[in-house]
Parts: C-alpha cells; sequence; structure tokens
C-alpha cells in the first residue's frame, strides 16, 4: 500500500515517485500546495475506496500522516 500511496502522490505532485520519501512533507516536496493537496486527496479516496473529512485532509501534511489515516480508514 504504501509504495500506491508514494505512487499517487508523486503523479500529482508531477515528480519521479523516489523523490517521495518517507519524510515528504508540505514544505519539503516541490509542487505540493493546496491545489495539489486537493487533487490528492481526491486521488487517494478514489484509489483506497475511502472517505476523507474536511479535518483528516487538513492533518494529511506528510506522507507518514497520510499513509496512517488510509491503513486506519481501510482497516476501520
Amino acid at each position: 500500500m504504501d509504495e500506491q500511496i508514494r505512487a499517487i502522490m508523486a503523479e500529482v505532485l508531477r515528480l519521479p515517485a523516489e523523490r517521495v520519501g518517507a519524510d515528504a512533507a508540505i514544505g519539503t516536496v516541490p509542487n505540493w500546495d493546496s491545489t495539489a493537496h486537493m487533487r490528492m486527496m481526491i486521488a487517494l479516496e478514489d484509489a483506497f475506496g475511502i472517505d476523507l473529512d474536511e479535518s483528516r485532509m487538513v492533518e494529511m501534511t506528510s506522507f507518514s500522516r497520510i499513509r496512517d489515516t488510509v491503513h486506519q480508514l481501510r482497516a476501520g
């Protein structure tokens, strides 16, 4: 699942997947602005069949937070 998340992030951010490391976060990754963030959230919802409310989206500001949230929603 981590590689799928990384691939989605890379596609939305228009970066090679290897540039999206475990420490990737808003402010440290080129192209990760508010518009890209919303596109990423929609892509994650579609790919994993999850629903993200606004409060979750606001908190999902790094690869690790995105991964943890997706894992949590998929398990629940």
